[in-house]
């Protein structure tokens, strides 16, 4: 499980939305002072993502939470997201290739293969919300 915190700013219904402090591996490496991708998170400051969760326990705005989500449901998420289109992208090029069209012919192909698994994406994730979905686990002691 990934857990992280978050903070309860409204309830309405069977949602609670939290918000939540994005992180990055910047603040855990030793090297930050140095670093230019350290330095302009430094400039930017922090970012609040917000989140939409089931209701399952009774919470309070204002509240300190723990959000988990399941790292299977992250890697598959990661999956269809990102390496499902670049699959198509390249098979779609290469079906092209080996018939034996032009350069054009192959970089139109690839890209509407990539263009067709974003599309597939899209349909795949919207059909399978609750399995992608962050839980409350408890408040924090």
């Amino acid at each position: 499980m990934i857990e992280q915190k978050a903070t309860v700013i409204s309830c309405d219904g069977d949602t609670v939305w939290l918000e939540a402090e994005r992180q990055s591996t910047c603040s855990q490496c030793q090297l930050k002072q140095g670093c230019g991708t350290g330095l302009l998170e430094n400039h930017v400051g922090k970012r609040f993502s917000r989140i939409a969760v089931n209701k399952t326990t009774d919470v309070a705005v204002g509240q300190q939470v723990r959000l988990a989500i399941p790292e299977q449901s992250l890697l598959r998420g990661t999956f269809v997201m990102y390496i499902m289109p670049l699959v198509l992208m390249f098979i779609f090029s290469a079906v092209v290739q080996f018939l034996n069209f032009n350069e054009m012919v192959e970089i139109f192909a690839g890209i509407s293969g990539l263009f067709i698994g974003f599309y597939w994406a899209r349909l795949h994730l919207s059909k399978n919300k609750d399995g992608f979905q962050a839980k409350i686990l408890e408040e924090p002691k």
